[in-house]
């Protein structure tokens, strides 16, 4: 059964600690429900058990890209949405993650207000 998606909670996925530890300690400070997830399927699992409304994933990941995960979270929840943050800054790669349905892409290294800007307006819509 697919769970209704959660207007506070936002999931973080990336395999890099640091970059979770610095978006999950930035973002609990506005109360958001902070979900964290290490890979694909570890996201997936989560999503599919907790909807969020937001998912900030990187692509370059162990077992499941990002873009695979997109995609199956999008069959599941397409109303979430999704801001891809990652160190692929090609052309190729923004247009492809556009073209399928993301919000937002952003390039590693991240400017953390920038990213706090467009998570507030996404969940304040």
């Amino acid at each position: 059964m697919i769970k209704p998606v959660s207007q506070k909670r936002i999931l973080i996925v990336d395999d890099a600690e640091n970059n979770v530890m610095l978006l999950n300690d930035v973002l609990s400070e506005l109360d958001y429900d902070i979900q964290v997830a290490k890979n694909g399927k570890e996201a997936l699992n989560i999503a599919l058990n907790n909807a969020p409304r937001l998912v900030l994933l990187d692509i370059m990941m162990p077992d499941m890209d990002g873009f695979e995960l997109f995609e199956q979270l999008k069959q599941q929840y397409p109303e979430t949405h999704v801001i891809f943050i990652t160190a692929k800054s090609a052309d190729n790669d923004r247009e492809l993650a556009m073209t399928m349905g993301a919000t937002d892409y952003i390039t590693k290294p991240v400017n953390i207000i920038d990213i706090l800007q467009k998570v507030q307006r996404i969940m304040e819509n």
